[in-house]
């Protein structure tokens, strides 16, 4: 099967791209890894395959709106009682 042919595949089936697809579940495990909190965001970062902080921090924003440390500190409960993020 040629590139193109997978490309193509992979859109009509899932309606997203293979980057895109990618992208959104090396996010989706970064989230959880920030969640389980026993890493530092570099390493959080190298572990869910999105390379580095940098690269995560623009993710982040792009994808959440928010950047890894926003993230983080928003899963606490707020002072005024509010939910996190999540």
């Amino acid at each position: 099967m040629s590139a193109g042919s997978l490309h193509r595949r992979f859109r009509a089936e899932l309606g997203t791209t293979p980057l895109a697809w990618l992208t959104t579940e090396r996010v989706t495990l970064a989230c959880r890894l920030i969640e389980q909190g026993a890493h530092g965001l570099e390493a959080v970062a190298r572990r869910s395959g999105l390379g580095s902080g940098a690269n995560m921090r623009a993710l982040f924003k792009r994808h959440l709106g928010v950047s890894p440390s926003a993230y983080r500190v928003g899963l606490a409960p707020t002072a005024d009682g509010g939910q996190p993020y999540r």
